[in-house]
């Protein structure tokens, strides 16, 4: 497929290319053409993004436009291929994970407890290999004065009901898949046609990039910016990806 001609091509010129570090570099820079800049010692891959919106409720962080639901997502992007931000992510050791899902609850509740509010499901929040995200951006005042912020994405994003910001933890590599909407048509990779790359929420099956593993995930009305903490809307949002290295078993 499309999405794993990177890492298949650092494997071939590790066979037979005297070079291998000036390959992956032709490959850094064919990246960075395309605005998505890696950085392979630090498992870091970064992004120009812009703030969506202020008030709205949110679904997604990080979304693709003009396909994207951007007026249900805090971050949007332009002018970028989603299969190189994907191929990218391959590139710094990125391994697929598990999509989140609902699980059967054990041992199941009897139809009286179910009447009374037990639940006959539980949400399992994504599992897997995943980046830490980290906004920053600069505000320059009217006597020319700049200052630089720099966050969490999580504590970018509120959740309404618990009164408590996104809970911080990994965002989980699902990447997206490839679709056909009907038999005779072209087969395409979906979080660059369908253009939503990092989910708050979960969705099945996943057309994302990475989702996140907060475990409220399930619920999809309780996301809102944290307007306290961000800049005006339209404002450049320079986006970070890092890979968390897990220490492999012995």
């Amino acid at each position: 497929m499309k999405y794993l001609l990177t890492t298949s091509f650092l494997a071939v010129t590790a066979l037979v290319s005297p070079s291998v570090a000036q390959s992956q570099q032709e490959l850094i820079d064919a990246f960075s053409e395309q605005g998505v800049h890696v950085d392979i010692e630090k498992s870091q891959i970064t992004i120009a993004s812009f703030l969506c919106q202020l008030r709205e409720p949110l679904e997604y962080l990080l979304v693709l436009q003009p396909q994207g639901k951007d007026h249900e997502s805090l971050l949007y992007i332009e002018k970028l291929n989603a299969e190189a931000l994907n191929a990218a992510m391959l590139m710094v050791g990125a391994e697929k994970g598990e999509n989140g899902k609902m699980v059967p609850v054990h041992p199941a509740p009897t139809e009286e407890e179910v009447q009374q509010g037990a639940p006959t499901h539980v949400y399992q929040p994504p599992s897997g290999s995943g980046f830490l995200l980290y906004a920053e951006w600069d505000i320059t005042d009217d006597q020319g004065n700049s200052e630089h912020y720099k966050y969490r994405v999580e504590d970018l994003v509120l959740n309404v009901q618990d009164e408590r910001t996104y809970q911080r933890g990994e965002w989980v590599y699902l990447g997206s898949r490839f679709i056909r909407p009907h038999k005779d048509a072209k087969e395409f990779f979906a979080a660059q046609g369908v253009g939503n790359l990092v989910s708050l929420v979960n969705f099945e099956p996943a057309n994302h990039l990475l989702g996140g593993a907060d475990p409220r995930g399930a619920n999809q009305s309780i996301w809102y910016p944290n307007i306290f903490m961000l800049p005006p809307i339209d404002h450049p949002i320079a986006l970070t990806f890092e890979l968390v290295r897990h220490p492999k078993p012995q």
